[in-house]
């Protein structure tokens, strides 16, 4: 099965070696390349994507800004030509982080990578999604099961995250981002790079507030068309 990408960066030249260096890969197809992350963004709404090659410095909204509003992002290998921020891409789990200009053999050596995380992922972690409807959380020495209907919503403290439940909250010494990758896309969903719902827990959603019980949640400028997306996936 291949493994079906998009490149997303605002130069013509990172365009033609990417997709010169894709096409002699038969375990890779080239699904459209994006000049900027808006573009990416409404291609990523309509269509399952794999992997995405994206740049850091672009116009209207950079690639790690951009990594922050997606819920349920692609393998991400980052192509850019600045090193200063390989550290804070790390922190967005991108799978490898490719400086330019790159060599084939340095590509090869990236997607070799998102190759054996799909095989990891084919054998364990979509029965793992599929099957379990709880996860364990830390807080201090004590690990709790949760289930995944008792929680209402979560905020981000830094290095740290809230989770308000049914009948307590835990502070767990976790992101946001990580918490959000191991938490099912279709039952929670980004609000604000603070904050994160449960689906069913929505009681209303008035202007740029998400209303949880009696919790007013703020809606961030970047996902509300994620928030947007979700009601219309309701409605169908």
């Amino acid at each position: 099965m291949k493994i079906k990408c998009i490149v997303v960066d605002d130069e013509p030249l990172a365009h033609r070696v990417l997709e010169k260096y894709i096409s002699s890969l038969s375990s890779l197809e080239l699904l459209k390349t994006c000049h900027n992350a808006l573009e990416a963004l409404s291609f990523l709404h309509q269509n399952k994507v794999d992997l995405m090659f994206l740049d850091i410095k672009m116009p209207e909204l950079n690639g790690l800004e951009f990594l922050k509003t997606l819920t349920f992002p692609p393998q991400i290998i980052i192509t850019t030509a600045y090193s200063e921020y390989a550290l804070q891409g790390y922190e967005f789990s991108v799978v490898d982080y490719l400086l330019k200009p790159f060599s084939f053999a340095r590509f090869l050596k990236a997607v070799n990578k998102v190759i054996d995380k799909t095989e990891e992922k084919g054998t364990s972690g979509s029965l793992q999604e599929t099957t379990e409807d709880y996860i364990f959380l830390k807080e201090d020495k004590i690990n709790h099961k949760v289930l995944y209907s008792e929680i209402r919503y979560i905020e981000g403290c830094g290095n740290y995250i809230k989770v308000y439940t049914n009948q307590k909250m835990l502070v767990v010494a976790e992101t946001m981002t990580a918490i959000e990758k191991k938490l099912p896309s279709k039952l929670f969903t980004r609000v604000h790079k603070s904050y994160m719902v449960s689906i069913a827990k929505i009681k209303q959603i008035e202007g740029n507030l998400v209303k949880i019980g009696d919790k007013g949640i703020p809606i961030g400028k970047f996902y509300k068309m994620r928030v947007n997306e979700v009601l219309d996936l309701r409605q169908k």
